[in-house]
């Protein structure tokens, strides 16, 4: 089932959304993020995706330590197994991620990363999940 432009009503035609991804400037986050789908996109869906390709991103960070009022999830893509590692900083706390992987980060947790290792074709996306404010832990 598909929905509306603008609405969460049903649409009896495909929604295609073209031009991406769309810059946005984001709190925290040191310069524009590309966004791949936004709340606005596709009729109002209860997610957002940002992020991009971070093979030219080893060792800089894209965002200070900052907080979302939803839940993100981290997608860790590559190539290959392996062939992606990123550093995440959360609540002072470093987790080690190695491509394929994905990580919860709840909802107002103090978090960024730091790419380690990407090749050509490495992805790390950030899944907001903007219809549910709060994610259970444990």
């Amino acid at each position: 089932m598909t929905m509306d432009q603008n609405t969460a009503t049903p649409s009896s035609t495909p929604l295609v959304e073209q031009d991406l991804p769309v810059l946005l400037q984001i709190p925290g986050h040191f310069g524009e993020t590309p966004f791949y789908l936004t709340k606005s996109m596709l009729g109002g869906q209860e997610i957002e995706i940002a992020g991009g390709e971070i093979s030219d991103k080893v060792g800089k960070p894209v965002a200070a330590p900052h907080t979302h009022e939803v839940p993100e999830i981290y997608l860790l893509l590559s190539p290959e197994p392996g062939g992606a590692v990123i550093e995440v900083n959360a609540d002072g706390e470093l987790y080690e991620l190695t491509s394929p992987a994905t990580m919860l980060i709840p909802t107002g947790t103090v978090h960024h990363f730091v790419t380690k290792k990407a090749v050509p074709g490495s992805y790390c996306l950030g899944i907001l999940l903007t219809g549910d404010k709060s994610v259970a832990v444990g």
